[in-house]
Order: structure tokens, then C-alpha cells, then sequence
């Protein structure tokens, strides 16, 4: 009887991890067929470099490779957020765009639908401003968009943002597993830092459209655990393919090898060997091309460390910090939509709560690792806030919430920490968070992105507007959705349906756990 009863609970705890994970495939393929053709951040540019490697068999160089005819035609058919407009012209904003009628709509979608895939070979003369990245996200890419050359656009689209939020999705949830248990973590703290994740939205954002970061986040997660569990060769290896994926990874050298050093110095030099080698041709090609190390668009000639250390001094920390927690944890893809600031600040209330009882106490070794891990990065973020502020003469003053992201997994898995310790309050602080992230994935979709690219035109949303809105135009929200969403519109809110009902059900079974 007690063998029975053992099982039954490893069986009902194999099927809460199940429906956990299955809630983060539901969110990613949802998030890939809700958000528009393009509305992806630089979905364009980064689509248009898968294109350019299949095409031409060569690395791009900024400032001479441009966009295909393709993507460059799509703009004119395609709606786009109001930033998109301002930066190609040609562009119709979400706004006009919404003002057509439905016989208009639908013959730009079919015209998008039956553009010529040949004008993937053929150049615009519109450069590609993302031509300085590392090349190994797009390589990946390169040859499954070949695989599906010759379906329409917005289906081929979507199925590389399938394959980049899926692969994102599994890679990101088991790491974080497996980090949560090298930390020490119950099976339930476990699952709520998978949950919380899942729940992200800005984790959909970073992951749910072409470009490179769907790789660049578990590499980074996997430099992290590599590192917490001592393989090296693993951790050499992440680093190296971190490295070909975003110049951002050269933040975790000083980490990586710090490491090294501290536990196995013996290895130190083969492990160097390992992890830079593979990457030094790319780093020393954009030193060539564009005297920079990184290669990117505001560094591109160099820049002076005493500009850097002006614009330190000179750049309003508090209000970038400010900034930064605010669009770090919600931001409404290209269109740059916010969520309402009560909620957001309530989720980094908790996340100061979570922190407040994590630092009571001296953090194990692991823990300290980690921490290390995510404090080499958040100096690179730090960097590149400065950077960004000497660029743009004091206009910018943080750096992109997609780069902010990779923190987000390992720090939840050390506030869990942190909660576990604690006790019954970090259990109810556990408990808050897990209904507060519970609400925003799901108001993301009902209250925020169907609204946003379905015509609800008063903005802010208002609850009892948006009831009206659903109730009272439902015909014309699906006539909208279905030429501006790349998923049917019927299959998007069953999709949403469904999320909304997993959510609130594995929020109560992870509050109240057997």
C-alpha cells in the first residue's frame, strides 16, 4: 500500500511537470501566431540575414548588406506599429490600417500572401542595420527557412517563429529545472520558477520571433549551469557557441574563466582554448572591418573611454532604473505598449520582497556562483545603458528589455531560494507571485495584444470598454485578426481560451501543492 501510494504521487507529480511545460508550448506557439508579420523586434532585419547567408554563402558587412526585395515589399502590405513607420515610410501604421475596409484588408493579405519567394534572391538596396551580429542563430535558421522557400511569407515567418519559440521554450524550461535542483530547490520551487518563466511575457517577446535571441537564452542558461555543476567542457562549449550567437556573451569571459582559475587552474589554458578559439576569427574580423570588438551599430570606429566615462557620470542612474524595472517586465513588442504601471510596479514590490529575504542569509556556494554569473551580465547591461546614452547624445537612457530577459530565469531560481528559507512568509510571497504572473500572461492576450491587433481603438484599454468591444464587434475583430495575425483568428482565441483556463488551474495546484 505505501509502494502504491509512492507512486501515485511520483505519477501526479510527473503530470503537474507535464502540464507545466505543456502551458509554455501553449504560450509560444500562441504568442508566434498572435503577433503581426514584422511586429517582432528588428524581426525584419534579423529575417532578411537568415536570407542573405542562404543566399549568398558569405557573412554580411554592415552598412553594404541589404534587405531582400522580399522583405522590403512586404513592408508596404504588412501592417506595422507606429516606431516601424518612423523608420520605413512606406509602412501602413496599426492605426491606418485599422481605418480600411475589410475588402482592402484582405486583398493587402492576399498580395502579401502571394508575393514571389524568388524576391528573397534579389537585393532592395535597403540596408540591413542587424548585419554586425554573430552568425550562428541565423545559421541554424538558414537552412529551415530553405526547407520552406517556397511557401508564402507570413507562413514561412511563422514556422521559423515556431522553431525559435519552441526550441527556446524546452531548452529554457529544462535548464531552469536543472538549475533549481543544483541549487537545491524542492520539486515545487522547482516548478514555480518554470511556471514564473512561462508566465513571462517578455520571455515570448525574446524568444517568439526570428532573430537570435531564441538561442542566446539557453546558451546563457547553460553557461550558468555548466558553471554551478563544474563541467567544463560544457561550459567551454556554451561559451564558444554564446559567443557566435551575441557579442553580449563576451560579458561571461571574465566570469567563465574567473571560474576556471578559482576550482580547476591546471585546465585552465586547454578550457581558453575550448571557449575562445572558435569565436576569435568573428571577433577579430569585426576589429578589422569596423575597429571594434563587438562590432555594433553605436561602437562601429570605436569609442573613447573617456567619452564612456562622460556619459557615466553624466547619464540620470535613478531614472534609468526606474526605467529599466518598468519596461524589463512588460513591453508590447515594436509597438513599445506598456502594461498598467500598478501592476508592474507590484510584480517588482514582490521581486524586492523575494530579494529582501534571500539576502537575510550567507547564500551557499552554488548560489554564489550564480550570483556571479548574473552580476558579470548585469555590468554588460549596465555598459550598454552607457553606451546607448552616448550614442543617442542623452536621448536613450536603457538598454533593450530582450537582453534584460536572460536574467529573469536565473534570478527567480535564487529568489526561490531565498522563499524557501524563509519560511510561511516566503510561502505567501511564492503564493503572490505565482497569481500575479498567472494574471498578467493572461490579461496580455485578452486585455492587451488581441486588443492591440484587433482595432479596439480607445486607449487605455478599460474593462468595461473591452467587454463592449468583445461582445459587440466580434465579427469584426476576427475579420481584422485574420488579415493581420498570422494564425486564423477562431484558432487564436480558442489558443487564448485555453491559456487563460491552464493558467488560473496550475497557479491554484502550484499555491496549494499535496
Amino acid at each position: 500500500m505505501y509502494r502504491s501510494y509512492n507512486e501515485g504521487l511520483l505519477r501526479a507529480s510527473r503530470n503537474l511537470r507535464a502540464a507545466v511545460f505543456a502551458f509554455g508550448a501553449l504560450n509560444a506557439v500562441l504568442y508566434a501566431g498572435l503577433t503581426p508579420l514584422w511586429e517582432g523586434f528588428d524581426e525584419p532585419f534579423h529575417y532578411a540575414y537568415v536570407q542573405q547567408l542562404w543566399r549568398t554563402r558569405s557573412l554580411p558587412v554592415q552598412r553594404h548588406t541589404c534587405l531582400s526585395e522580399e522583405v522590403w515589399q512586404s513592408f508596404t502590405l504588412a501592417p506595422a506599429s507606429y516606431l516601424v513607420k518612423r523608420n520605413v515610410s512606406m509602412a501602413t501604421s496599426f492605426d491606418d490600417y485599422f481605418r480600411l475596409d475589410a475588402a482592402e484588408r484582405q486583398s493587402r493579405r492576399r498580395q502579401l500572401e502571394q508575393l514571389d519567394p524568388k524576391l528573397a534572391a534579389v537585393e532592395s538596396g535597403c540596408p540591413n542595420y542587424e548585419s554586425q551580429q554573430a552568425p550562428l542563430a541565423y545559421a541554424v535558421l538558414g537552412p529551415i527557412n530553405r526547407l520552406w522557400s517556397a511557401t508564402p511569407l507570413p507562413g514561412r515567418v511563422f514556422r521559423l517563429r515556431l522553431v525559435c519559440a519552441l526550441a527556446a521554450w524546452l531548452a529554457a524550461g529544462l535548464l531552469v529545472w536543472r538549475i533549481g535542483g543544483l541549487l537545491g530547490l524542492a520539486e515545487i520551487h522547482r516548478l514555480t520558477a518554470v511556471f514564473l518563466l512561462y508566465c513571462s511575457q517578455m520571455f515570448y517577446v525574446t524568444t517568439a520571433h526570428v532573430a537570435n535571441d531564441w538561442l542566446a537564452l539557453p546558451l546563457f542558461l547553460l553557461v550558468l549551469e555548466s558553471a554551478i555543476s563544474l563541467r567544463l567542457w560544457s561550459l567551454a562549449l556554451a561559451l564558444a557557441a554564446g559567443l557566435l550567437t551575441k557579442a553580449y556573451f563576451l560579458a561571461m569571459i571574465p566570469f567563465a574563466l574567473g571560474l576556471v582559475l578559482w576550482r580547476r587552474p591546471r585546465q585552465a589554458a586547454g578550457f581558453a582554448i575550448l571557449a575562445l578559439a572558435p569565436a576569435a576569427p568573428w571577433y577579430a574580423r569585426n576589429v578589422i572591418l569596423y575597429h571594434d570588438l563587438s562590432g555594433q551599430q553605436q561602437t562601429i570606429g570605436g569609442v573613447s573611454l573617456f567619452a564612456l566615462l562622460h556619459s557615466a557620470i553624466e547619464l540620470p542612474w535613478i531614472d534609468s532604473i526606474f526605467a529599466t524595472a518598468r519596461t524589463a517586465l512588460w513591453e508590447g513588442n515594436s509597438s513599445a505598449t506598456t502594461f498598467g504601471a500598478t501592476t508592474i510596479w507590484l510584480m517588482v514590490a514582490l521581486l524586492i520582497g523575494g530579494a529582501c529575504l534571500y539576502f537575510r542569509h550567507r547564500p551557499p556556494v552554488a548560489e554564489r556562483v550564480l550570483l556571479a554569473g548574473v552580476g558579470c551580465f548585469a555590468a554588460a547591461l549596465a555598459y550598454s545603458v552607457v553606451m546607448l546614452f552616448h550614442a543617442s547624445h542623452g536621448a536613450e537612457i536603457t538598454t533593450a528589455p530582450w537582453y534584460i530577459e536572460l536574467l529573469q530565469p536565473p534570478v527567480l531560481c535564487l529568489l526561490l531560494a531565498g522563499m524557501a528559507r524563509a519560511g510561511r512568509i516566503g510561502e505567501w510571497l511564492r503564493r503572490g507571485m505565482l497569481w500575479l504572473w498567472t494574471y498578467v500572461i493572461c490579461a496580455t492576450y485578452v486585455a492587451k495584444l488581441i486588443p492591440l491587433y484587433g482595432g479596439y481603438a480607445a486607449r487605455p484599454v478599460r474593462f468595461l470598454e473591452m467587454l463592449r468591444w468583445y461582445g459587440g464587434s466580434f465579427s469584426e475583430i476576427a475579420s481584422i485578426l485574420n488579415t493581420a495575425a498570422l494564425l486564423p483568428a477562431t484558432v487564436l482565441l480558442a489558443l487564448t481560451a485555453a491559456v487563460v483556463v491552464a493558467g488560473a488551474s496550475l497557479a491554484a495546484r502550484l499555491s496549494f501543492p499535496r
